[in-house]
């Protein structure tokens, strides 16, 4: 990482029980050559966010612990957009795909189950995957895939969301 932090202490960090966010963004201002810098890590169980937004370049989203649901959200990134090892759900979000640097790729999931038997993954439902404005313009220039082979057990479902012609067709 350039900016000198872990990916685990780069972020906002809310824990706790029962957390309900609305009508708030947060933001990594690390710049795409700081590589991982989290905007939020999320480890409150059973908690809700609504009308909120998650900007970063590189892990941007980190659901590291307890469940969780996204309403109506905007998340914008280039690598490993969503990530982490627990039952999360996002529904009716938009996810745009950053520009990547030179030599990069998007990838919008990274989901770390390392077991068989356990109850997690990442549930993408009645949302939209799409390029920014920025990568639009350059779109034949990169490619953007639904996930990444992070972990051997890994689960992500796209279920009734539009994927824009950026993703590349191997997925």
């Amino acid at each position: 990482m350039g900016g000198g932090s872990t990916t685990f202490n780069s972020a906002t960090v809310v824990i706790g029980g029962g957390f309900i966010a609305r009508d708030i963004t947060f933001r990594s201002t690390a710049g795409p050559q700081n590589h991982q810098a989290v905007a939020l890590r999320f480890g409150s169980d059973l908690s809700i966010f609504c009308h909120c937004g998650f900007e970063g370049y590189q892990d941007t989203l980190y659901v590291h612990s307890q469940r969780q649901f996204y309403k109506e959200c905007n998340i914008y990134d280039m690598v490993d957009f969503i990530f982490g090892n627990r039952m999360v759900v996002l529904q009716n979000c938009m996810i745009y795909a950053r520009k990547p640097m030179s030599g990069q790729q998007n990838t919008v999931t990274a989901q770390g189950r390392t077991d068989p038997n356990q109850n997690t993954g990442i549930s993408i439902h009645n949302s939209q995957v799409m390029a920014s404005s920025k990568l639009k313009l350059v779109l034949s220039s990169f490619k953007t895939y639904l996930a990444g082979p992070w972990m051997e057990f890994s689960h992500i479902v796209y279920l009734q969301t539009y994927l824009d012609t950026l993703v590349d067709p191997a997925g």
